[in-house]
């Protein structure tokens, strides 16, 4: 039994729904879905084992001990089975791909009418000011984290100086992410809940649901390639 039909085969000996589970564990509907359907997003996508292992830790399983037993099973299954399993797991992709492909085109519908709005604004800046001993404050200061505001409930994935995060916040919630290098957000879902706070100048894209490719360093938050905090050409 691989990732997957554990996945699913637990949730239904509980009796839980794709509904329940998502508020239970505060992994979208959408990507629990895909797991119980796509092994290869469950047991190899990055991002799809760090929701797997959430899920699987969730019912009480331990996510290393699944994948060696999934392997085991794999390995001791007649040359037909294994045939036969070969020819699904070749056609399965297809169909899984119309269907992730027709929700993308559905989530980010607003991509075709309209561009993102982004905003930057200025913020009372409350902790960031060091002052030295004569009174003069430091020409020059490295910025090292950003603080997300949520004004709802916003799913992110993320990867800190390469380390992938998951990030679930609630409305009226704020998170204070620190770095070395860069952080890279792969995905922001409802992206116009949130807030980037960066060195007091508060960043808000909005008309876009979910969003892709921003990042953030010492210089800025960028979205698409351009320094937001510069200003975004028009398209």
């Amino acid at each position: 039994m691989n990732i997957s039909e554990i996945i699913k085969s637990e949730r239904e000996k509980k009796s839980i729904s794709l509904t329940e589970l998502s508020e239970k564990t505060e992994i979208p509907e959408y990507i629990l879905n895909r797991l119980e359907n796509d092994e290869a997003y469950a047991s190899q996508d990055p991002y799809g084992r760090l929701y797997a292992k959430k899920v699987l830790n969730f019912f009480g399983i331990d996510f290393k001990e699944n994948k060696e037993k999934s392997e085991e099973i794999v390995s001791d299954s007649p040359s037909f089975q294994t045939k036969i399993l070969n020819v699904v797991v070749n056609l399965v992709p297809h169909t899984l791909a119309v269907f992730v492909m027709m929700f993308f085109l559905y989530a980010n519908a607003t991509f075709f009418i309209k561009n993102p709005d982004v905003k930057v604004n200025h913020v009372v800046e409350k902790i960031y000011d060091n002052q030295k001993p004569n009174g003069q404050t430091d020409t020059q200061k490295t910025v090292d984290h950003i603080v997300l505001e949520s004004e709802g409930d916003v799913w992110i994935t993320l990867s800190v100086d390469g380390e992938k995060k998951i990030i679930n916040l609630k409305e009226g919630e704020t998170k204070t992410i620190y770095f070395n290098e860069k952080i890279s957000f792969e995905t922001i879902g409802n992206a116009d809940k949130l807030k980037i706070i960066f060195d007091g100048q508060e960043v808000k894209i909005s008309g876009r649901e979910i969003i892709h490719n921003v990042f953030v360093d010492s210089e800025g938050v960028f979205y698409n390639g351009y320094n937001v905090l510069r200003g975004v050409p028009k398209i």
